[in-house]
C-alpha cells in the first residue's frame, strides 16, 4: 500500500513539474484609454499602470482573478473605486488583452503566442511584469520567427474580431489607441490593412494608421491598395513619399 502511494506521489510532482515548466504560459495585458489614474490587481497582487498599460508575462494556464480600480486621491477617505472584476481563463500559449476605454468599459480579446512575437515588442521583464518602452519597434529589420521565415498575418476570425472591437469606439482617438495596440502584436495583409484604415473618420487619421501599418505589412508591395481608402491626393502622395523613405 505504502509502496503504491509512493508511486502516485511520484507521478503527481512529475506532472506538476512539467506543468510548470512554462512551456505552456500565457501573457495578460491591460490597456487604458480612460483619462483616470488606475491600478490593476491580478490575482490578489496589485500593480500600478505606467503610461497607462501593463504586462504580464509567464502565467500560468487557469482562471486568474482580474480587477481594475480607479485610483483616489489620497486626501479623499474610502477605497478605490472598482470598474473591473472578472476571473479570466487563459488557455495555454495564450495572449489575453484587456483594453478599458474612456467610458471604463472593458474590451477582451484573446490571440494564440505561435512565435516569439510577444517577446521581441523591446519590452524588459520585471518580475513578472512588464512596462513597455516609448521606443517604436517597427523601425527594426523585419521581423522573423524562430524558422527564420517571414511571420503570418493574422487570421481573419481573429482580424474580424479585432476590427469589431475598434467599431464599438465612437472616436477617431480611442479607436487609433486600439488599433496601434493590435498592430504592434500581429501582422497584416494589405487588403486587411485597406479594411482597417477605412474604419476611421478623418483623412488624417486614416494617413496616421497607414503610416504605422506598413511595418507590419506580409506583402508590402500589394500596400498600393490602400491607397483607394482616401480621399485626397495630398494624402496618397504623403504616404507614397513616406513609403519611399521607410527603413
Amino acid at each position: 500500500m505504502k509502496k503504491t502511494c509512493l508511486q502516485i506521489l511520484l507521478v503527481l510532482l512529475a506532472f506538476t513539474a512539467v506543468a510548470r515548466d512554462g512551456a505552456n504560459d500565457g501573457i495578460i495585458s491591460i490597456t487604458s484609454l480612460s483619462p483616470a489614474d488606475m491600478l490593476f490587481e491580478v490575482d490578489g497582487r496589485q500593480y500600478p499602470f505606467n503610461n497607462n498599460s501593463l504586462t504580464l508575462r509567464n502565467i500560468t494556464a487557469g482562471y486568474h482573478q482580474v480587477k481594475v480600480y480607479v485610483k483616489k486621491p489620497k486626501t479623499l477617505p474610502g477605497p478605490q473605486t472598482m470598474i473591473y472584476s472578472k476571473n479570466v481563463y487563459v488557455k495555454p500559449k495564450y495572449y489575453v488583452d484587456i483594453v478599458i476605454n474612456r467610458f471604463n468599459r472593458a474590451l477582451i480579446d484573446e490571440q494564440q503566442i505561435v512565435d516569439n512575437r510577444y517577446d521581441t515588442d523591446d519590452r524588459n521583464n520585471q518580475n513578472n511584469a512588464t512596462v513597455p518602452n516609448i521606443k517604436d519597434p517597427r523601425y527594426n529589420n523585419f521581423p522573423r520567427n524562430n524558422n527564420n521565415t517571414a511571420p503570418r498575418a493574422i487570421d481573419d476570425v481573429t482580424f474580424a474580431s479585432f476590427m469589431e472591437t475598434i467599431k464599438h469606439e465612437s472616436f477617431d482617438d480611442s479607436r487609433m489607441a486600439i488599433a496601434r495596440s493590435g498592430i504592434d502584436q500581429n501582422y497584416f495583409t494589405a487588403a486587411q490593412a485597406k479594411q482597417l484604415i477605412s474604419l476611421f473618420s478623418f483623412e488624417s487619421s486614416k494617413l496616421e494608421i497607414a503610416k504605422y501599418m506598413y511595418g507590419k505589412i506580409t506583402d508590402p508591395k500589394n500596400y498600393f491598395i490602400v491607397y483607394n481608402a482616401f480621399t485626397f491626393s495630398k494624402s496618397k502622395e504623403e504616404l507614397g513619399e513616406y513609403i519611399r523613405n521607410y527603413k
